[in-house]
């Protein structure tokens, strides 16, 4: 099962989110809500790193993604309500393993975990 950091600003979302990733046997190696938490959290060398697009503190999660890529070989997911066609193109710089657009089921949430940790263990 895949190590997976969340990087969410709605606590609630994260907290459950990391109920039902824990629950389906993957670990959740953090929960961080900015950039700055999320680059530092990095070195614990998880998998796959959710990301949402907006995050606290007017981080940006492409940013975000690209800078956590930029230090660790980390498959990425975006999770996020705000995946307009803009949005998206700007997530392929990122090159993610997968999107998930809010809201969604945590059936597709797993599905799409599922899917990046075998691309990753692939890798």
């Amino acid at each position: 099962m895949a190590r997976i950091l969340i990087v969410e600003d709605d606590l609630v979302i994260a907290t459950r989110m990391s109920e039902i990733l824990e629950g389906a046997g993957h670990q959740v190696v953090g929960i961080v809500n900015d950039e700055a938490s999320a680059v530092k959290q990095v070195a614990s060398r998880p998998d796959l790193a959710l990301v949402d697009i907006r995050l606290m503190n007017d981080s940006d999660g492409v940013q975000t993604a690209l800078h956590l890529k930029a230090r660790y070989p980390v498959k990425v997911v975006f999770v996020s309500g705000y995946l307009d066609s803009y949005t998206r193109k700007r997530t392929a710089a990122a090159e993610p393993a997968g999107i998930v657009v809010k809201p969604y089921s945590w059936q597709h949430l797993l599905e799409v975990v599922s899917i990046a940790s075998a691309a990753t263990s692939a890798a």
